[in-house]
């Protein structure tokens, strides 16, 4: 008789920023509260650059309330573990699995490390810098016979399935393009130079930041459409407008393809606001299919038909509403991970190094193409 006992997961959480406590939140909501029984979190250790800072971090999060206090009741951070650098995290035999939520310019030094410590490793979006910091994370993690995978949390939202299931399904017909866009006014003129999104020695600018969503909407939508045959489409073009206080990019612009089968046309920008009910479209043959901003957790989509006179045999537009469970929606992926080490697997069919290769090759291409200050940056591949 199979186990009723969860699996749980032991997790080292690397910085002590916004998005690390986000994600750490998250591992403090009951798991039923998502239909969740099979697996379970702990956090065990937490790395800052002092040992006071993730104190700090840790007593935050025992002060949480709303749906993260049910983790502080239950346990989940009994065990947490301050530590005054992220190699002490790496080397504590109770932990696991480490989340890098660092800026994405330290991603490949940190992921390495405790790839080459044995640990698994959930590495926040953009997975690294360039491709050849993320294959060599990738060579590591084979190696080393560890779980690898980048946090692109969307791709396990109740969205993101359901999208692709309306596009699977055949009812739209044949897909013929999309359009995906993260445009958000940061009003970069307002933050200091050492900003995360001005700062080059961060990879500040959009691209890096923001090109991930609407990328993961184009793997979804086009990528993983049992129509395509293309496993490595290519930029055609790009465009980048610079922010000139800094040098990073203000705005990019690209075009992919997938021989045979479609295009998407991907916009990023942090100087002007996005489309509040098309973040995503996506143009078939019968309908289009439109996904609300924000591209990272949007909770609806519709099926509009094509303005008068154009073909097409849906008729009347239809919305469709899937909320994340309770907590932020970080959860998802974190189960994820708990699942697949569980089941001895080193990377997840949802979320495979493949298609992060594919992805963090977009970024590169436009990046190269462009003029910003980060166009020829060293990679850290090899140090």
């Amino acid at each position: 008789m199979a186990s009723t006992t969860p699996s749980t997961l032991r997790w080292g959480i690397i910085a002590t920023g916004g998005i690390s406590t986000r994600f750490s939140e998250d591992l403090l909501v009951d798991p039923s509260t998502r239909d969740v029984s099979d697996v379970t979190h702990k956090i065990t250790a937490v790395g800052s650059r002092s040992v006071a800072g993730a104190q700090k971090f840790i007593d935050k999060l025992k002060a949480s309330e709303g749906v993260s206090a049910w983790g502080v009741k239950n346990g989940v951070l009994d065990d947490a573990k301050p530590c005054g650098s992220y190699d002490d995290v790496f080397a504590d035999a109770n932990v696991d699995a480490v989340y890098i939520g660092t800026p994405h310019t330290f991603h490949h030094a940190n992921a390495k490390a405790a790839l080459l410590a044995g640990k698994h490793v959930l590495c926040e979006k953009p997975f690294t810098f360039d491709l050849a910091e993320l294959d060599e994370l990738i060579a590591i993690a084979k190696e080393k016979k560890v779980f690898l995978m980048e946090a692109v949390w969307t791709r396990f939202h109740p969205i993101a399935y359901a999208v692709q299931d309306v596009l699977k399904s055949g009812k739209l017909g044949q897909v013929k393009r999309m359009f995906a866009d993260f445009s958000m006014n940061f009003e970069p003129d307002t933050r200091p130079d050492d900003n995360r999104m001005i700062d080059p020695e961060q990879g500040g600018g959009s691209l890096l930041d923001q090109g991930p969503y609407p990328s993961v909407w184009c793997m979804l939508a086009l990528h993983q459409h049992p129509d395509n045959k293309d496993k490595d489409p290519q930029v055609v073009s790009s465009y980048q407008r610079i922010y000139e206080r800094s040098g990073v990019d203000a705005m990019s612009h690209w075009i992919v393809e997938w021989k045979g089968f479609a295009e998407a046309r991907c916009l990023t920008d942090m100087t002007a606001s996005g489309l509040s009910e098309a973040t995503a479209v996506i143009t078939c043959q019968e309908a289009d299919l439109v996904i609300d901003y924000p591209p990272w957790r949007p909770e609806s989509f519709s099926i509009v038909p094509h303005s008068g006179g154009e073909p097409g045999s849906i008729k009347e537009k239809t919305t469709f509403k899937h909320t994340v469970h309770a907590g932020g929606g970080m959860h998802y992926e974190a189960d994820e991970v708990a699942r697949c080490i569980r089941d001895g697997k080193l990377e997840s069919s949802r979320m495979p190094l493949s298609e992060s290769r594919v992805t963090q090759g977009w970024l590169d291409a436009v990046r190269k193409q462009g003029n910003t200050v980060l166009k020829d940056r060293k990679s850290t591949a090899g140090n």
